[in-house]
């Protein structure tokens, strides 16, 4: 596939509803559980720990909402990572590798290595737009190191 082809149908990928609803919905549990539990036994615990485990809460989730669960290739070429804290917007020529899970599970996150950074994206593994996505990566970039993703070009 040349890349004037590659161009002409822009591939989508978004991570499913269910799956992203799921993980957050689990996330806010953990969190409406986590915090009257240790609340209750603030008045016997250091402040500095207390610090401690308010800033763990409040780094898990600044983590989780930069978890991708869409990645578009836009017009120009550019890959566009959204997630609910951010926006990412990157050449496929700067991405270094695709990093699938270390186990082959049908649902999981994509790990994108890229100028010194990580990012991460929800996923669905038999998932033909993702697929597409990637082929249009590696298209404009044969030099992505795909990982532990399975076969996919060839």
């Amino acid at each position: 596939m040349n890349k004037s082809a590659a161009l002409t149908k822009i591939p989508t990928y978004q991570a499913p509803v269910v799956y992203v609803t799921v993980f957050y919905m689990l996330l806010i549990t953990w969190t409406l559980i986590s915090v009257p539990l240790i609340a209750s036994k603030a008045s016997g615990l250091n402040p500095t720990l207390l610090l401690m485990i308010g800033f763990f809460i409040a780094y898990t989730w600044y983590f989780s909402l930069g978890i991708c669960y869409r990645v578009k290739i836009e017009d120009d070429g550019n890959v566009e990572l959204r997630s609910y804290r951010r926006t990412i917007r990157i050449h496929p020529q700067k991405i270094e590798a695709v990093e699938g899970p270390p186990f082959p599970i049908w649902l999981g996150f994509i790990r994108f290595r890229f100028e010194g950074k990580k990012t991460y994206l929800f996923f669905f593994r038999k998932n033909t737009s993702l697929q597409a996505v990637f082929s249009f990566m590696y298209t404009l970039n044969p030099e992505i190191r795909f990982r532990r993703y399975g076969k996919i070009f060839g």
